[in-house]
Parts: C-alpha cells; sequence; structure tokens
C-alpha cells in the first residue's frame, strides 16, 4: 500500500487529502478569509499562516507528513513547459516560484508548503499537470502585438481528469474524443482538447469575468484606467486577477450569496451573474471554431458547476455546439493521488524541471535578482 499527501492551494483556500493508494482516508478544504488574506497582500505572505494550518490538519486527524510515500502538489506558477504529468520540486523550481514566478497565484504553496512539510528527509516531492504546458497550435500564440507571443495557460489538472471521467462514462477513451473543457473556479478557463492534446485555450484573462477575476477587458479601457489608477505594476496585477470579477461588481466572491440576492429579486446580482455565464458560453462558442465545429462534447467542471442556476444560462446558449455534460465539482485531489500512484508504481516518469525564466540563466541570478512579481 502506497501513501500519498496531496496539497492544492487555491485563491482562498488550501486542499490537502491523504490516500492510501486510491482511497482518501483524511481530507479537508481550510478556509483562507479575506480578513486574513488582506493583512497578507503577496501571495509568498501566506506561506507561514498556509503551512501552520495543514499541520494543524495533520496533527488533528494524527498523520505525520513523514511517514508518506510521495507528496503530490497542485503546479505552481512556473514557467512554460513541453509535457503534461509529473515534475519534480528541484532548487530550479523552487527559487523560480520564490523569486521570478510566472504569475501572482496562491498555486504557488502548494509545492512550497509540501517541501516544508517534509524538509530533512528524502521524501519526492512532485506537481502534476502544471497550467503551462505548451501543447497548442502555433497559430493560437498570435498577438497583434508582434512583441507579444500569447503563451497557454490554462487548468489542466481537473479539466483533463473531467475529460478522462466523461470519456470513461460512454466507454470512449479521452484521446478518442474532441471536448471544449471549460473550467468554472475562482478563475474560469476553457480549452479545446483534440484527441488528448490541448490545442487552444482562454486563460482567465482573455474570456469571462470570474468571482475574482476581471477577464478581457478593452485594451482603449484598460490602459486608460491603468494610467489614471495611480497603482503600482504589481498592485495592478493582483487587482485584475484577484480583487476585480462578481467580488468588485457585488462586494462578494461567494456564489451561493449572489444566488440568494438573485433569488430574492436583486436585479443588479442577476444582471452581473448571468453577465458572467454569457461569457462563458461566448467562449465556448470562440473555441468551437479552432476545429471548425467539430466538438463531441461541451464539458463544464470547477465548483461553479455545482449552480444549476449558472449551467443552465450557459447550457441553453451553447447546445447548438455539442452536447453538454455538467461534472460539477473539482477532482483536482483523486488527480493528483492516482498521479502519485503511477509515478510510485513506475508507470510514469518524472520529469526535471529544467526551465529558467526569461532573463535568467542562472539560480544565483534568480534570488539576487528578483522580479517585479515576487
Amino acid at each position: 500500500m502506497s501513501t500519498i499527501f496531496t496539497i492544492n492551494c487555491g485563491s482562498t483556500s488550501t486542499k490537502v487529502a491523504w490516500f492510501e493508494d486510491n482511497h482518501a482516508i483524511a481530507r479537508a478544504s481550510l478556509d483562507v478569509p479575506l480578513a486574513s488574506l488582506a493583512d497578507m497582500p503577496k501571495v509568498l505572505d501566506q506561506t507561514a499562516y498556509r503551512t501552520a494550518q495543514v499541520r494543524e490538519f495533520l496533527q488533528s486527524n494524527g498523520l505525520d507528513a513523514t511517514g508518506v510515500d510521495i507528496v503530490v502538489a497542485r503546479a505552481g506558477t512556473i514557467h512554460h513547459v513541453r509535457h503534461d504529468g509529473a515534475y519534480a520540486v528541484n532548487e530550479l523550481m523552487i527559487a523560480t516560484l520564490k523569486f521570478a514566478p510566472a504569475a501572482q497565484h496562491a498555486s504557488t504553496l502548494s509545492c512550497l508548503i509540501g517541501i516544508e512539510l517534509v524538509a530533512g528527509t528524502d521524501i519526492p516531492v512532485i506537481i502534476y499537470d502544471p497550467t503551462c504546458v505548451d501543447s497548442v497550435d502555433e497559430i493560437a500564440k498570435i498577438t497583434g502585438v508582434p512583441e507579444i507571443v500569447n503563451l497557454p495557460v490554462y487548468h489542466l489538472l481537473n479539466p483533463k481528469a473531467a475529460g478522462h471521467r466523461y470519456a470513461a462514462s460512454i466507454g470512449r477513451a479521452y484521446n478518442e474524443l474532441n471536448l471544449v473543457i471549460a473550467h468554472l473556479g475562482g478563475g474560469i478557463t476553457m480549452a479545446f482538447h483534440d484527441h488528448g492534446r490541448v490545442v487552444d485555450w482562454i486563460y482567465d484573462d482573455g474570456g469571462p469575468m470570474s468571482p475574482q477575476r476581471a477577464g478581457a477587458i478593452p485594451t482603449r479601457f484598460l490602459t486608460d484606467f491603468i494610467y489614471k489608477s495611480g497603482w503600482s505594476h504589481q498592485q495592478m496585477r493582483m487587482y485584475l486577477a484577484g480583487k476585480a470579477g462578481v467580488a468588485a461588481h457585488l462586494d462578494t466572491q461567494d456564489l451561493r450569496e449572489v444566488e440568494r440576492r438573485v433569488i430574492a429579486g436583486d436585479e443588479h446580482a442577476e444582471l452581473v451573474y448571468r453577465a458572467m455565464a454569457y461569457g462563458v458560453a461566448k467562449g465556448i462558442g470562440q473555441l468551437a471554431c479552432v476545429r471548425a465545429g467539430a466538438v463531441d462534447q461541451i464539458i463544464l467542471t470547477g465548483g461553479i458547476a455545482h449552480s444549476d442556476l449558472f449551467t443552465g444560462w450557459v447550457r441553453e446558449l451553447v447546445t447548438w455546439i455539442a452536447p453538454v455534460t455538467i461534472l460539477p465539482g473539482e477532482h483536482e485531489m483523486e488527480a493528483l493521488a492516482e498521479g502519485g500512484l503511477r509515478v510510485l508504481r513506475g508507470e510514469e516518469a518524472v520529469h526535471d524541471y529544467d526551465v529558467y525564466p526569461p532573463g535568467y540563466s542562472s539560480i544565483e541570478e534568480i534570488i539576487t535578482r528578483p522580479s517585479f512579481l515576487a
């Protein structure tokens, strides 16, 4: 029997689970209140707070991290890699996440917490299915500004697992199908999965707004907003990716509260909530075009997919493209554990992480010359 500890840091929670083979024997979602986040403006500021929460979870369940066979973490904001699957958390990855991350996101903390929990042991710590796998069609990277190459970033872990689940339910394999999969969470990303390869995508800054993120904003308005704000580069990035969207419109990112307002007759809340669903549907239509409408199934997954109201609004706009399957929730912990189990059984190799951030050529340089996102 193999023991696997999984860690998945999201914007406002840290999900943890202890597995024995495929069976979770203890799990929790450790909330990080907005009031606490206000005192920790940078993602890395949250490391000690979240690590303490995880230690308390282990202690309360009579578990010891130094007794596991492997720690599997959600991938953080590393730079682009060529393959999906497992990557060893090494010195280069840690330096990159601390001093030159690709973006500000709480997922960065997952493997850092894992390393801290098993410090002084030889227990392997890996990440699995990072958000920055570059498998997309080259044409999808071209933008109207030659100096800007649109490199892919998208939720991969849960959507790929959802793709496998759907395929199995109809007696097919994930790599036999064309799927448009929308991950509906704190950030909303969508991708076209062409027979197991993501060929195009919409990241959470290029599509609909989400509970916390601004989504796509017309450049003419965004430019004015940025220059008039008086905010620093980092303040603006953190606002657009953490305090905008539904949170900015309705002063809450809790969609359960939003639905209560809608049901109570709050017309403004309904307009904002519908606008988010409308944006998801537009994104699905956009992605369907990249293979001329050859879509076998549309899949809606993630936490927001639990909402019949929200998914109903999306479904009524996109069923002309393909049938819609709702696979609510985030089965990322199971996907992480399954990846770790395959590694332990020798069924899957662990990739070496060897990608330096743009503009850096050594670990020492990364540490001594942090990026503005550090």
